[in-house]
C-alpha cells in the first residue's frame, strides 16, 4: 500500500512540476557527461531531475540570480550518479547554495604538535555531513566536451560517502558486493596514486585524489563518468567496482575523448 502511494504522488509530482521540452532538450544538449546515455535514460534522468527539484532547495549566493536553466544544469548532473539507484540516496540534506564562482571556505586543522590552526580556502564546491551542497555556478555550468572535471558529481559523490558517517571513500555498498574487495581496491589505487606523486611523477589525473579517501573516491567517480578510458586504463579494479556500486558502464557506450 505504501509503495503504491508514494507511486501516485510521485507520479502526480512528475505531471505538475514538469520543466518545458525546449528548456530539458536545451540543457542535455550542452551537458556534454550525459552524451553517453540513451533515449529511455534520458527520460529517467528527466523524471529523476524533476524529483530532485521538488525535493531540494537551489539558492543563490552574492545576489546570484537562479533561474530554471541553472536548476536543471545542476539537477541533471546530480542525478547521474543515482540514475539507477534512485532519490534516496540522496535522503537527509535539503539545499543547494550556488555562488556565482569560488568562494571562500573557513578551515581548521590539527598540526602533527596537535596545535591547532585557521585559514581560509577557496573552493569550487563543498559538501558538509548532513548539511548542503555548495558549488560554483561557473564551474557546475556546461563544461566544453573535452573536460573530465564535474564538481557537480564530484560533490554528490560525497553526499553518497556521507550515507556511512564521516566520509572515508566507502559508501553503502549493495547487497553482493564485497567490503574487503571494495576496500583491497580502492587503498590499492589511492596508495599507488599517492606514490607516484611522492615522486614527484605524473599522476594519471587530478593530483587533488591523493589529499585523502573521500577526495579520491570523488574524483574517481567524476573519471567514471566524465572519462571513464583514463580511469579504467590506470586502475581496472577500481572501475569494476564503481559499476557495480553506480550500477552503471559509461565505458560500453564511451568514445573517447581525443588526447
Amino acid at each position: 500500500m505504501l509503495k503504491r502511494l508514494q507511486t501516485w504522488r510521485q507520479a502526480r509530482i512528475l505531471e505538475r512540476h514538469a520543466f518545458p521540452d525546449a528548456l530539458w532538450e536545451s540543457v542535455i544538449e550542452q551537458l556534454h557527461i550525459l552524451d553517453r546515455l540513451d533515449a529511455d535514460e534520458i527520460v529517467r534522468l528527466r523524471e529523476l531531475a524533476t524529483l530532485f527539484l521538488h525535493q531540494k532547495t537551489i539558492v543563490g549566493a552574492h545576489e546570484l540570480q537562479v533561474d530554471d536553466t541553472m536548476r536543471v544544469t545542476v539537477a541533471a548532473q546530480a542525478c547521474l550518479p543515482i540514475l539507477n539507484l534512485g532519490l534516496d540516496f540522496y535522503r537527509g540534506w535539503y539545499t543547494v547554495i550556488l555562488y556565482p564562482g569560488a568562494f571562500v571556505a573557513h578551515r581548521e586543522f590539527h598540526d602533527e604538535s596537535g596545535i591547532v590552526h585557521t585559514g581560509f580556502e577557496e573552493l569550487d564546491g563543498e559538501s558538509s555531513e548532513g548539511g548542503p551542497v555548495v558549488l560554483s555556478w561557473e564551474e557546475a555550468r556546461p563544461r566544453a566536451a573535452d573536460e573530465v572535471y564535474n564538481v557537480v558529481v564530484h560533490e554528490f559523490a560525497h553526499k553518497l560517502d556521507e550515507l556511512t558517517g564521516a566520509p572515508n571513500g566507502l559508501p553503502p555498498l549493495h547487497a553482493g558486493m564485497d567490503v574487503a574487495a571494495w576496500s583491497a581496491a580502492m587503498t590499492q589505487a589511492y596508495e599507488a596514486f599517492n606514490d607516484k606523486l611522492d615522486r614527484d611523477e605524473e599522476p594519471p589525473f587530478d593530483d587533488y585524489a591523493g589529499s585523502d579517501p573521500a577526495e579520491f573516491f570523488a574524483v574517481v567517480s567524476e573519471l567514471f563518468f566524465a572519462a571513464p578510458d583514463v580511469l579504467i586504463d590506470a586502475y581496472p579494479d577500481v572501475y569494476a567496482q564503481l559499476r557495480a556500486f553506480y550500477r552503471q558502464d559509461p565505458i560500453a557506450a564511451y568514445e573517447p575523448i581525443p588526447g
